[in-house]
Order: C-alpha cells, then sequence, then structure tokens
C-alpha cells in the first residue's frame, strides 16, 4: 500500500512537471510543428502517467480510510499520513475531473 502511495504521488508530480516543461515554450510564434509535438508528447506521455497515477492512488487511498488497513500496511507516523491526506487531495482532483468530463459529455451529446 505505501508502495501504491509513494509511487502514485511521484507519478502525478512527474506528469505534471512534464506537461509544464512540454507546453512551457509553446506561444503563439511557435511553429505548427512545435505545438503538434507538444500535444503528441501530452498524449502519449503526460495522460498515461496521470491516468496510471488515478488507477494507483484512488482505490488504495479509499482503502486507507479503515484503520485495520493502515495498521495492516505499517501506514503511520507524519510522512505517511501527510502523503496520505496529498493523495485524497489528488483523488479528489481526479474524480472531479472525471466528472467534469462526464458531464459536459452528457451536456454536448444532446
Amino acid at each position: 500500500m505505501r508502495t501504491l502511495q509513494l509511487l502514485g504521488a511521484l507519478l502525478a508530480l512527474a506528469g505534471l512537471l512534464l506537461g509544464y516543461v512540454l507546453l512551457s515554450p509553446v506561444d503563439s510564434d511557435s511553429s505548427e510543428a512545435a505545438a503538434g509535438a507538444s500535444g503528441l508528447g501530452i498524449m502519449f506521455m503526460v495522460l498515461p502517467m496521470l491516468g496510471w497515477s488515478a488507477l494507483m492512488l484512488v482505490p488504495s487511498s479509499i482503502a486507507l480510510f479503515s484503520e485495520e488497513v493502515r495498521a495492516r500496511a505499517y501506514f503511520r507516523g507524519h510522512f505517511w499520513l501527510n502523503l496520505w491526506k496529498l493523495n485524497l487531495m489528488i483523488s479528489a482532483a481526479y474524480i472531479g475531473l472525471v466528472l467534469y468530463v462526464a458531464y459536459l459529455w452528457l451536456k454536448l451529446s444532446d
């Protein structure tokens, strides 16, 4: 459980940093090829990283609400509990994003 939480947080952080690095040089003066390459980088590198992070974080963060699971996974101490709180916020952002996309999809399909 600790491995999932730590790896999920690292993947989320790495995905956000990579997304920033890919999109920071793109502006109105950039060529279409550079913008397209950034889009491909986002699609094939950043989104899979964030997707895997979501698959790791959401179920394991929900499972850690149980005190028995936290005790069995040795999830004690300030570092692990703070990491869990951070991952709960990241998981809430993932769930909110999925709900927003589902809302848009339903709204635009009418």
